[in-house]
């Protein structure tokens, strides 16, 4: 029997409790506003959990688990899945299983600790058998979970004196003296060298770590007037959108630097370089359809070039249009003088055309 209703009615800390209390199994959807969750129970034990939007690749990133070049040598896999992340990075021994663990287990805990923050939306829990790759499976005790969250909301409440939204963006003191003070360890120092006046708390976070432990750190400093809140108008919007939409994508912020692309693009149509980086960006989310979208819209602006032509093949792959994908490799071919290149490409093209007509044959037989 499914278990559904408004978090305003029953918030999801007191709605941890019950499945904890009956021992359920099963998965939890949760649907607030734009942001989407599962949370798989197994005896009342949380299991897993999963925030739509996230990506374990670029969160390894992120954690300099691994680097950008890697993960981008791990989405030349067919099948890019979480599963295929972490096992790839175990056989190439860039992590021990072990390590992968942990650093999984902190993601999790981390996920249901934001979703206690979460006051509006619908849940739904429907009481299933569910299958996970064992590298995903954990047993974490709800009951401690609801405690560290609970302790944590209470916290928030005393850095809401100071820190009211993490949008906020913090600026160092420009007083010498102040920082003299300052014994950090060297991730607190990474955190210090983002402080700037043009990093939010939830910028430096989704780098750096989980926001309540950004959070806490930019509060003792404030306290300590080592930095202060940047008071200027939201960042005055200096029109360079393809800086910082370049910047965002070095520093591995692909969301952002769509973000900032896609206002760039509406007045700088022609920009043959800013359509590669917003497809580069694209193909690092896994939005093959917005590489297509956007690879499209610079065709249409009579843009031709190898790398959108590239990209457009590559996401029609991925979303299974060989037909499609096949013209663009051939586009590409007349694109490139490289003649390595240009056998490289031919090679694919006869797999695809190959691997369309073995498929046709065994769905016509």
């Amino acid at each position: 029997m499914a278990i559904e209703g408004p978090i305003k009615e029953l918030n999801l800390i007191d709605l941890f409790q019950v499945l904890s209390f009956n021992q359920k199994t099963g998965i939890l959807f949760i649907d607030s506003t734009e942001k989407k969750a599962k949370v798989y129970f197994e005896k009342g034990a949380v299991v897993y959990v999963i925030h739509d939007g996230q990506n374990l690749g670029l969160d390894l990133i992120k954690s300099e688990i691994i680097t950008k070049d890697i993960y981008d040598d791990i989405l030349k896999t067919a099948s890019p899945s979480e599963e295929v992340i972490a096992m790839e990075i175990i056989k190439r021994k860039i992590i021990s299983e072990e390590r992968f663990r942990r650093f999984l287990k902190e993601k999790v805990e981390n996920n249901i600790f934001s979703l206690f923050d979460w006051d509006e939306g619908y849940f739904k829990f429907e009481e299933e058998i569910f299958s996970l790759n064992e590298l995903f499976r954990y047993k974490i005790k709800t009951e401690s979970l609801i405690m560290e969250g609970s302790r944590r909301i209470d916290e928030w409440s005393r850095l809401s004196s100071k820190i009211p939204s993490t949008d906020l963006k913090p600026i160092l003191s420009d007083d010498p003296d102040k920082m003299e003070v300052i014994n950090l360890n060297p991730k607190e120092w990474e955190i210090l060298s983002m402080i700037n006046g043009d990093n939010s708390i939830k910028d430096i976070a989704a780098k750096y770590g989980n926001e309540f432990g950004v959070a806490k750190l930019i509060y003792g400093m404030m306290t300590l007037g080592i930095v202060h809140v940047n008071q200027r108008k939201e960042h005055e919007k200096e029109k360079d959108y393809l800086s910082r939409g370049k910047q965002y994508y070095e520093d591995g912020f692909y969301d952002k630097s769509v973000d900032e692309l896609k206002i760039y693009l509406k007045e700088n149509k022609n920009d043959t370089n800013a359509y590669i980086i917003i497809c580069s960006a694209f193909y690092a989310l896994h939005r093959f359809e917005k590489i297509n979208s956007y690879a499209e819209l610079a065709i249409a602006n009579e843009i031709i070039d190898y790398n959108i032509c590239k990209f457009n093949a590559i996401a029609y792959y991925r979303r299974g249009n060989i037909t499609k994908a096949v013209s663009e490799w051939e586009k590409a071919i007349s694109l490139t003088s490289d003649e390595n290149l240009k056998i490289k490409i031919k090679n694919i093209i006869h797999f695809l055309n190959e691997s369309e007509k073995l498929t046709n044959e065994l769905i016509g037989g």
